[in-house]
């Protein structure tokens, strides 16, 4: 009889939360885990299990919430990026909701943007998330683009992706824009560690234009719908920063990879890699 697999305890609250597990969740809480505490990464765990929301069962991540929100972990608490545990909700529920009601009926704060200004409503994955945030806030939802559907990448595919996308960065360097591959596991931590390899290569002194790179979390979720969003960042304003964008936009169409972008330094390039699964 085979040996079921062995699943991994989480070893502290932050991990439980972020696994949406809540049985593991409220050991922790019994045990008298502080919920106001932050990670190294700067997130509370009733952040952590926000962000679990693109891939976890959603009654999980409910049941998750609902432990810390009445543990009393902070709902206005903001991380390194300028999000509330509401916005990160909105930023990764891929379909229904249900956790960014249950946060709003714990009192959370509707009408946030992040530390780049970005709204809520506009920085929302799910239309049906966007339509309750507007009607929330008044806050008018951004033109529907009509998504393609997800289609799960071949280890092929990926692997003629990657091919495309490093040829992508090449131009991307050639033209003074810093690159990096699966940097860091969140957006956050890659814009971070990007900007790092921007600074330590000299920067704008060195005739560097600005940054541009894909998180761990984007790379896992290419795999899983054929789309990979794109980071970037170009000083000292936001013209810089549309033409760093157009920049990269223009190199994955040079490889044959079509983009959708709506021209701003608000939204990440999402570049499309169905072709490749063709």
């Amino acid at each position: 009889m085979p040996t079921p697999p062995k699943t991994e305890t989480p070893a502290d609250l932050f991990a439980a939360a972020c696994a949406a597990d809540a049985q593991t969740t409220a050991a922790f809480l019994a045990a008298d885990a502080d919920v106001h505490a932050v990670d190294a990464f700067g997130f509370t765990a009733l952040e952590r299990a926000a962000s679990s929301l693109d891939r976890a069962p959603m009654e999980n991540v409910l049941a998750t919430l609902r432990l810390l929100i009445d543990a009393g972990s902070p709902l206005e608490h903001i991380d390194a990026g300028g999000r509330t545990a509401l916005y990160l909700a909105a930023e990764f529920s891929p379909d229904g909701p249900e956790a960014v009601q249950l946060l709003v009926d714990a009192g959370a704060r509707p009408d946030v943007c992040d530390a780049h200004g970005n709204h809520i409503v506009e920085n929302a994955w799910s239309p049906r998330v966007k339509a309750l945030l507007s009607a929330l806030t008044g806050r008018a939802t951004p033109e529907v683009i009509v998504r393609k559907l997800d289609q799960k990448m071949s280890a092929t595919a990926w692997k003629l992706a990657r091919t495309r996308i490093d040829a992508a960065f090449v131009a991307l360097e050639a033209a003074g824009i810093v690159t990096a591959h699966a940097q860091g596991d969140t957006q956050d931590d890659g814009h971070d560690d990007t900007h790092e390899r921007f600074v330590e290569r000299g920067g704008t002194a060195a005739g560097l234009k600005g940054f541009c790179f894909y998180s761990g979390d984007d790379m896992k979720r290419a795999k899983r719908t054929s789309d990979i969003s794109i980071g970037f960042w170009g000083p000292p304003d936001s013209a810089a920063m549309e033409r760093i964008g157009q920049a990269i936009v223009d190199a994955f169409a040079s490889v044959g990879l079509p983009a959708e972008w709506d021209g701003t330094e608000r939204m990440r390039p999402s570049i499309d890699l169905r072709s490749l699964s063709a």
